[in-house]
């Protein structure tokens, strides 16, 4: 599965209006119900409303709209992400918001906790093997944040691509296996692990404290 997704911007997601996204919704939905293996074309166009046709209209077959359902909801996610990180008003806090969105969108999501648990094969890839897209995009948003500390004088760390690749990697595999030493199952072992493991990585050059 090849899915593209795109840095968040203003305005819709990618490919989006008015039925396209009706389609996709119904999509979301019916993926979420029954598992994506399980839908087909009928059941999504007559959940949102429209003919067959319309659908394929859109959408060159069932895969384009599975991907597109999963960019429209990563789309969503970084979003988000973004503006929780904007909303912080320390490193530490920006951080801690972070990864607490990222755990809880995919853990909580309809979709993607459902795939993760009866169709981990329609997931993974995107999130492993074939997951050079997400990670750099992933890596991108953070190295742009976390430079703009920098700039401030509120971080140093020794590399920034590399400090916001080791945040992407250590996010994606920490929300995709639960059990462990770090569980991230509240605030509490979110903000220890911030405290904890990131933010020496990211402390002002000959500070003892934490980045502001």
């Amino acid at each position: 599965m090849t899915v593209i997704v795109h840095q968040p911007a203003a305005g819709p997601a990618p490919g989006d209006d008015a039925a396209a996204g009706r389609i996709a919704a119904a999509a979301l939905e019916q993926f979420a119900e029954l598992g994506i293996r399980r839908s087909t074309i009928s059941d999504i166009a007559r959940r949102a409303g429209v003919s067959k046709m319309t659908v394929f209209r859109h959408f060159t077959n069932k895969q384009g709209l599975v991907e597109d359902v999963i960019a429209r909801e990563l789309h969503r996610a970084l979003a988000e992400i973004d503006r929780r990180w904007g909303a912080g008003s320390t490193i530490e806090e920006r951080l801690v918001e972070g990864f607490g969105f990222a755990v809880s969108f995919v853990r909580g999501h309809p979709l993607f906790g459902k795939l993760l648990r009866a169709e981990p094969d329609m997931l993974l890839p995107l999130l492993t093997v074939d997951g050079a897209p997400l990670l750099a995009l992933y890596r991108t948003l953070i190295a742009e944040r976390l430079q703009a500390e920098v700039d401030a004088g509120r971080a140093a760390p020794a590399n920034v691509d590399q400090a916001s690749e080791v945040v992407a990697r250590l996010a994606l595999s920490l929300i995709l296996t639960r059990e462990g030493a770090i569980t991230l199952d509240d605030r509490s072992t979110i903000e220890a692990l911030v405290r904890d493991t990131l933010l020496p990585m990211l402390r002002l050059p000959g500070s003892t404290g934490t980045p502001q």
